[in-house]
């Protein structure tokens, strides 16, 4: 068979050609997955050892009759979140005839003395114990003393790095920042300069949240600062004080890892005499009164909505494990979606700027526990 150069131009041409149909084809595939996932359909990740395993605790040799006692290690109650969550707990053990004491412990933030509150626990000799960890290395050894001394042991609101524990809960804390990231990106059309707000340094929620952020964020838009402030009204305004001082007229959008931030970032914006940047939020009362308040003005947000009761689920699934029954190992919890549409089906006029409106309380007992003026009916007054 002759060679002929002509033909084999044509065949390079051809190949060439359709070489190119099918990059800008899978580039085409590319761009339309990463359009489907939006602040709607937000990408996830769940920790590496999540798996669909399930604890048999009658198996497992922890089951037991009441009255019990329950311990609780928490790891702050530096924000309105955290002691939201600590009464829902509180209100629902104390509802429960077979628990016979609820000892909870206050680490203050630090991871130290988080790892002594365990030990405590443990040494007094609690049925079961719920841990919220302050750091998802820091605190593993002390999960897995508890796990190993035979005392259900029971971890929400953050991962830890080991798979010695009865249950975990957890909520996908990338996929709640990659919710505002994205949001915020397509406030800003894809350019423009922001800030961040963090919760705590060295939380697992919080660097997930962050991680998650970024990503929604896209490369188009620069961060000028990222800033701890604890997921607290007071912390995070102050952060943003700072931010408006150390570049001023430059930033464009702030992403908040939490409502009650969001809300000092739109009151330091608001006492610099600015009009507030796009900011997304959570279920804190305070940002949802501005947000429901200034819909009329333009005002936008988005907030995944982190459960309060999350206490009260994880103290559930140790009453379960404690009568014998079998558990699922990992639980995710789902983040209701807090939109320009549905905000007034959350907000409270009626009650303090530190409700959280994702609880299993009732409006009664929320009146009650905050000093609300109302039941959730009242008229809703603008704010600026």
């Amino acid at each position: 068979m002759s060679f002929k150069p002509s033909a084999f131009r044509v065949l390079l041409t051809a190949l060439f050609i359709s070489l190119l149909a099918l990059s800008v084809a899978a580039q085409d595939a590319e761009e339309e997955a990463t359009e489907e996932y939006s602040y709607l359909n937000p990408m996830g990740r769940v920790p590496e050892l999540w798996t669909d395993e399930q604890t048999d605790c009658a198996a497992a040799g922890v089951a037991r009759e009441g009255p019990w006692t329950i311990g609780v290690s928490n790891f702050s109650l530096g924000n309105s979140w955290r002691v939201q969550m600590i009464a829902e707990l509180e209100a629902a053990a104390a509802g429960n005839p077979d628990i016979e004491e609820l000892i909870i412990t206050n680490a203050d933030g630090n991871v130290a003395k988080q790892i002594s509150d365990i030990d405590d626990l443990i040494a007094r000799g609690v049925d079961a114990i719920l841990i919220t960890p302050g750091s998802p290395e820091g605190i593993a050894p002390s999960v897995e003393d508890a796990y190993n001394a035979g005392i259900v042991t029971i971890v929400f609101n953050d991962f830890v790095d080991t798979d010695q524990f009865h249950s975990i809960l957890w909520a996908d804390q990338f996929k709640f920042g990659y919710i505002g990231g994205a949001w915020l990106r397509e406030q800003l059309g894809g350019q423009g300069n922001i800030v961040i707000l963090e919760g705590i340094a060295g939380m697992g929620v919080s660097d997930l949240r962050s991680e998650g952020a970024i990503a929604g964020l896209g490369e188009g838009i620069n961060i000028l600062a990222r800033q701890p402030a604890g997921w607290d009204y007071a912390q995070g305004k102050a952060a943003m004080e700072d931010f408006i001082a150390a570049y001023p007229g430059q930033i464009d959008g702030v992403y908040s890892q939490g409502g009650a931030m969001s809300q000092g970032a739109i009151d330091a914006f608001l006492a610099a005499g600015l009009d507030p940047v796009p900011v997304p939020g959570e279920g804190y009362n305070g940002f949802l009164k501005y947000w429901a308040a200034n819909l009329e003005n333009g005002f936008s947000s988005i907030g995944p909505d982190e459960p309060t009761w999350q206490s009260v689920a994880a103290l559930e699934v140790a009453i379960d494990c404690l009568n014998g029954e079998t558990v699922a190992k990992w639980t995710e919890l789902e983040h209701p979606l807090i939109t320009d549409e549905n905000v007034h089906e959350y907000v409270r006029f009626d009650c303090p700027d530190g409700v959280w409106s994702n609880t299993l309380m009732s409006p009664e007992a929320i009146t009650e526990m905050y000093d609300c003026e109302g039941t959730g009916e009242a008229t809703e007054e603008a704010s600026s």
